[in-house]
């Protein structure tokens, strides 16, 4: 019999920005209770695919009724930066944003309209009213270009006083999400797992395969294997040759601040506007600021950083696979080559299976050659299930304390499991 159940747990506070978490950890655990299990999953979903529970839940179903394994889906901290569930709002540089724009059409925002302080139905009400039938009227009488689209940029803000902290937080919360059950199994475990001890198995694709990776770096001991699908990352190469490509740059919040068109995370468009939108975020590229996303922000989310990596081949070394297409144009495959390439330097079983072959495409598991493949993640756990099962019994992973400190060029990284939960402590250097 399938059962599934609804967890909530305390979540960790933000160390980088000393801001203190509002929201509760939630995360769903779905099991076979008939089964002895031999195998955790966490699936990691993508950015903003909060909507779509109805998937979630019917994957981590088929894989618990297919699999001896118990399958965690945790809505990790910023997860749900998608409406219905994140809400448009206003934020200084939008509403700077569409007063410029506004005032160039010849429609200026009166200053006494204050948009930040706006609620999203608000929002819409006064852009409409404003702007939406007067851009009309100026297409009518010829004073615009009937396709003419006002650009104009929104903030998605998630529930509960989240925001997009890209990637950190929500790493340690799929990897505290993976210990709670580890330490509290409602299931029946297998008598093959290894001194009782469930195999641990993080699934993503694209930004899920990045954060997949993020747990494997900052609490490797909790992470047996790591199975990737076109995984982005987030290079330091992008900060030191200021190479900021929209493909991976724009999900993180602050890329308005550079070209609120070219580094948005999405957009959409009716006749008169062309909106696009960014995650709320804290973060900015102001460098005199104190939320500065500096280079050593950038070291910490990287997960082929050498120094990092040299950390941690000192370490039970996880199993790493990945899939990815060769012709990839938001995550380039370049980066994924150079990051298992280091791997292997490193000690570690990394197996890169890239995707370039029409051939490959069956319409089941691989669907096209684009970023992701349209990958079923059903098809890419059941083809892989056996094959990292005997690679984690093969790895010999010795104990160690569960802590990791990983320096970067101004901080102190310090992550460390107390009580069944990986925190960090962030310090900067003197």
């Amino acid at each position: 019999m399938i059962k599934t159940i609804d967890y909530q747990i305390d979540g960790i506070n933000d160390a980088e920005l000393d801001i203190k978490r509002n929201s509760k950890l939630e995360f769903k655990l779905t099991y076979d209770s008939t089964k002895e299990i031999r195998a955790l999953i966490a699936v990691i979903p993508g950015l903003g695919e909060d909507g779509d529970t109805y998937y979630r839940d019917n994957l981590a179903h088929s894989i618990a009724r297919d699999l001896d394994a118990a399958v965690i889906t945790a809505n990790y901290f910023g997860v749900k930066s998608n409406p219905p569930a994140a809400k448009f709002s206003i934020d200084e540089i939008d509403e700077l944003i569409l007063k410029t724009v506004a005032e160039n059409i010849g429609n200026p925002i009166p200053d006494n309209i204050e948009l930040t302080k706006m609620e999203s139905e608000e929002i819409w009400d006064f852009v409409n009213e404003h702007l939406y039938n007067f851009i009309g009227m100026q297409k009518v009488t010829g004073k615009l270009r009937l396709d003419f689209k006002m650009p104009m940029h929104m903030t998605l803000t998630p529930p509960n006083g989240e925001y997009q902290n890209f990637g950190l937080m929500a790493a340690l919360d799929v990897v505290n999400s993976v210990l709670y059950i580890k330490n509290n199994p409602p299931f029946k475990l297998h008598p093959n797992c290894q001194n009782g001890q469930l195999a641990t198995i993080y699934v993503g694709s694209s930004h899920g395969g990045y954060i997949a990776n993020l747990c494997a770096k900052f609490a490797p001991w909790a992470v047996d294997a790591v199975l990737d699908n076109c995984g982005w990352n987030l290079s330091t190469e992008i900060f030191d040759k200021k190479d900021y490509q929209p493909g991976t740059f724009r999900t993180i919040g602050f890329g308005k601040e550079i070209d609120f068109m070219k580094y948005r995370r999405d957009s959409r468009d009716n006749e008169n506007f062309h909106l696009c939108v960014s995650d709320k975020t804290f973060w900015t590229s102001n460098s005199q600021s104190p939320n500065y996303f500096s280079r050593s922000r950038y070291e910490i989310r990287d997960v082929n950083e050498p120094n990092h990596l040299k950390v941690l081949s000192n370490y039970p070394k996880p199993i790493f696979k990945c899939y990815h297409v060769k012709g990839d144009s938001v995550a380039p495959i370049d980066e994924k080559i150079k990051f298992y390439e280091q791997l292997q330097a490193n000690g570690f079983d990394a197996t890169l299976d890239i995707v370039s072959d029409k051939s490959r495409v069956d319409g089941k598991f691989i669907k096209n050659l684009s970023h992701g493949m349209d990958m079923s993640i059903k098809l890419l756990v059941a083809n892989n299930y056996e094959w990292i099962l005997n690679k984690i019994a093969a790895n010999k992973r010795p104990k160690c304390e569960p802590v990791i400190t990983l320096e970067t060029s101004q901080y102190t990284y310090e992550f460390s499991q107390k009580d069944n939960q990986v925190s960090l402590e962030c310090k900067k250097k003197k």
